[in-house]
């Protein structure tokens, strides 16, 4: 299955996953399929 067949959801769960295992947030959000920008404002909530 491809990264953009999954849900938002399931996306977060691995973005999560990457950053438990210390992986650097850029990274962690392209290995996640997720916007780099979005995803530091949403974590900054």
């Amino acid at each position: 299955m491809s990264i953009t067949n999954i849900k938002q959801t399931e996306k977060l769960k691995v973005l999560l996953r990457l950053l438990a295992n210390s992986e650097k947030i850029e990274i962690a959000c392209s290995k996640a399929g997720l916007n780099l920008a979005i995803t530091k404002k949403f974590l900054s909530l």
